[in-house]
C-alpha cells in the first residue's frame, strides 16, 4: 500500500471517529454547567472517586485483555470469534471476583463506604469493561461506523436522562450516576446487535486464547495501572490531604482538557489501526513521521488555543465554588498533550508487540507523578496535583521517544518539535499566573510560524482532496 492509500485509509477512519466523538463530546461538555449548578463539590468529589476506582480495577481484574483484543483481532493467524469469546470469558471471571470482594467489604464494614457507591462501582466496572472490549473488537473487524453511531446514541441518552433526572425529578447524585450508566448500557446493547457482535460470542466450543493473549497483555497491566496513577491517583492524594470538596473542584478542572482529549482520541482511534497495518521500521515513505509531526502540532495548537480562552470558558462552565478550577486547567492541558503523544508512540510499540517497554516507561512516569503529588499538593493544593500530572506524562513521553529510536527511524524535525513544546509550556505557566489572554496570543502565533511547513502541507492536501 502506497503512502496515499495509507493516508486515505487513515483519513476515512478519522472521519468516522469524528462523527462518533465530536457531537457526543460537545453535548456532554455543554452539560458541565448543569452538573456544577446542581451537585456540590463534595458530591462531585465522591462520584469521581467511584469512577476512578472502577478505572483502576478494570485492567487488574481483566488482566488488560482489552489491549490484546485489538492486536489479536487484527491478526490473521487467529479467529476473531475466539479472540472475542476469550476476552468476554476473562471479563466474566473478573466481574465475579469484584462482586465477591464488594460483598465482603459491605458485610465486614472494613471500609466506611456507602452501599450506594459500592453498587455503582460494580455497575461502572461491568459496563466499562464490556464497552472497552466491544469498541476494540469493532475496530479490529473494521466496523468503525458502528462505534461512531453508538457513541452518538450513548451521549444523547446520557444527556436526556441527566436533564430529566437532575432537573425534573431532582435526584441529585443518584440521578447523575444512573444517567451515566444508562448511556453506556444502551451503547453496549446497540453494538452487540447492530455490530453483530452476538454472532461471534461463544461460551463453549471455541479455542481458548487466554495464554497467548494474557502473555501479550500482562505487561500492560502495569502500564494501565501506571496510566491510572498518572491520571487519577492525584484525586486520592488530594482528597487525603485537602478533602473531598477540593477533589471535586480538581475533577471539574479536567472538563476543559477533555476538549483536547476528544481531538486526540479521534486521531488515536484511527491511528492505532494504521500503526498495526502499516508499520515500517525504516519509515521509508515518511508516513509514520509525518503523522507524528502532524498529530503533535495539532495537539500543541489546540492546547495553546484553549489556554488563551481558559478563563472565559471557565466562567461559562464552572459555577459558584467551582470557578477556581480554572487555575488547574493550564498544567492539565499541557499534561494532556504529553499523554496523547505518548499514546501515539504506544501504538508503535504495540505494532511490534513490545509491551514491556510500554509498561516500563509508564511505570517510571507514574512513580515521578506520585512523588511530585506528595510534594506539590502539600504546598499548592490542586494546582500541585495538575503540575505533578504534567511531569508524570512528560517523563513517559521522553522515555518512549528515546526507546523508539532503537527500533524505528521516524523522519521528524526534532528541533522544531522540541521548541514547539517549550513555547506551549511557557504559555501554560503564563496562563496559570492569570496573564492576559491577549499576551498569550504571542506564543500561539510563534507556534504557527514555527510549524508553517506542516500547516502548508495540510492545506495542500485539503486542496487536492477538493479537486
Amino acid at each position: 500500500m502506497n503512502v496515499n492509500q495509507k493516508s486515505k485509509s487513515l483519513i476515512k477512519n478519522i472521519g468516522l471517529f469524528t462523527i462518533g466523538s465530536f457531537g457526543s463530546k460537545i453535548l456532554s461538555f455543554l452539560l458541565v454547567p448543569l452538573y456544577t449548578a446542581v451537585l456540590t463539590t463534595t458530591e462531585y468529589g465522591y462520584v469521581d472517586l467511584v469512577t476512578s476506582t472502577a478505572s483502576l480495577l478494570t485492567p487488574i481484574l481483566l488482566l488488560s485483555v482489552f489491549d490484546a483484543t485489538l492486536r489479536f483481532g487484527m491478526d490473521p493467524d487467529y479467529k476473531k470469534e475466539d479472540v472475542l469469546s476469550t476476552s468476554i470469558n476473562i471479563a466474566i471471571k473478573g466481574t465475579i471476583i469484584l462482586v465477591f470482594s464488594v460483598l465482603i467489604v459491605e458485610l465486614t464494614k472494613v471500609l466506611n463506604i456507602s452501599y450506594l457507591y459500592l453498587t455503582f462501582l460494580v455497575i461502572y466496572f461491568v459496563l466499562g469493561a464490556v464497552n472497552q472490549i466491544f469498541n476494540l473488537y469493532l475496530r479490529a473487524v473494521n466496523k468503525a461506523g458502528v462505534i461512531a453511531s453508538s457513541g452518538i446514541l450513548c451521549t444523547l441518552i446520557t444527556c436526556i436522562s441527566n436533564l430529566v433526572l437532575l432537573l425534573v425529578f431532582r435526584w441529585g447524585i443518584v440521578g447523575y450516576m444512573i444517567s451515566n450508566t444508562i448511556g453506556v448500557l444502551i451503547q453496549n446493547i446497540y453494538q452487540l446487535y447492530i455490530g453483530k457482535i452476538y454472532k461471534d460470542i461463544k461460551f463453549k466450543n471455541y479455542t481458548d486464547l487466554s495464554k497467548p493473549m494474557i502473555k501479550y497483555s500482562s505487561p500492560l497491566i502495569a502500564n494501565s495501572i501506571s496510566w491510572w496513577v498518572n491520571n487519577a491517583s492525584d484525586r486520592y492524594i488530594l482528597t487525603f490531604m485537602k478533602g473531598v470538596a477540593e477533589n471535586g473542584i480538581y475533577s471539574v478542572a479536567y472538563k476543559i482538557p477533555t476538549i483536547l482529549t476528544m481531538f486526540q482520541g479521534i486521531f488515536y482511534n484511527a491511528w492505532s489501526i494504521s500503526a498495526i497495518k502499516e508499520f515500517d521500521e525504516d519509515d521509508t515513505d515518511g508516513f509514520i513521521g509525518t503523522n507524528y509531526s502532524l498529530y503533535s502540532f495539532i495537539s500543541l495548537a489546540i492546547c495553546s488555543g484553549l489556554l488563551i480562552v481558559n478563563i472565559p470558558l471557565a466562567s461559562f462552565l464552572y459555577k459558584g465554588d467551582y470557578f477556581i478550577a480554572w487555575r488547574c486547567v493550564p498544567f492539565l492541558l499541557m499534561g494532556t498533550v504529553f499523554c496523547g503523544i505518548s499514546q501515539f508512540e504506544g501504538s508503535l510499540f504495540a505494532a511490534t508487540r513490545n509491551t514491556k517497554s510500554v509498561a516500563r516507561t509508564t511505570v517510571i512516569g507514574a512513580i515521578v507523578n506520585t512523588i511530585c503529588n506528595l510534594i506539590f499538593i502539600n504546598f499548592i493544593g490542586a494546582i500541585g496535583a495538575a503540575l505533578a500530572t504534567l511531569f508524570g506524562y512528560c517523563v513517559t513521553w521522553l522515555l518512549r521517544t528515546k526507546y523508539l529510536q532503537s527500533f524505528i527511524r521516524m523522519k521528524i524535525k526534532w528541533v522544531t518539535h522540541i521548541i514547539s513544546v517549550v513555547i506551549v509550556f511557557i504559555q501554560s505557566v503564563m496562563a496559570t499566573c492569570g496573564i492576559s489572554m491577549f499576551i498569550q496570543v504571542i506564543p500561539f502565533f510563534l507556534l504557527l510560524v514555527l510549524n508553517r511547513q506542516t500547516l502548508l502541507s495540510v492545506f495542500n492536501k485539503l486542496l487536492k482532496e477538493k479537486k
